[in-house]
């Protein structure tokens, strides 16, 4: 017997990859989670009290140099640790962004998100 384990679909490759976000998000408990592109603007991103614009904006320094922008990240992740990791899709460099929970896996998002938007 295959049970489906997603109680929610899309067609839309963008709508798909915010409802995988918003689902690895709960279940890691993620404060707030986004994909950015290199230009730090927004891909897709999980429901959040926190601005995925912000995260999304600051990505690219906090992947090379955190140390850069430290009280800027403070204030835009009220406090909280926010990790960013790089990943390829579609041929171009795109960053993974979390605030708070636990340390994801980043092969499983990362393979997730590129079959989503279909690598």
């Amino acid at each position: 017997m295959n049970t489906e384990r997603r109680t929610q679909r899309s067609n839309d490759p963008i709508e798909a990859a915010e409802l995988y976000l918003k689902s690895a998000a709960e279940r890691k408990s993620f404060t707030a989670l986004a994909l950015a592109n290199t230009n730090g603007a927004v891909v897709a991103e999980a429901p959040s009290s926190i601005n995925s614009q912000a995260l999304a904006a600051v990505a690219p320094f906090v992947e090379t140099d955190a140390e850069l922008v430290d009280g800027l990240l403070r204030l835009v992740t009220r406090g909280d640790e926010l990790r960013v990791w790089g990943m390829e899709i579609g041929g171009e460099h795109h960053y993974l962004t979390a605030v708070g929970g636990e340390e994801s896996p980043l092969n499983e998002a990362e393979n997730t998100l590129k079959r989503i938007l279909k690598d």
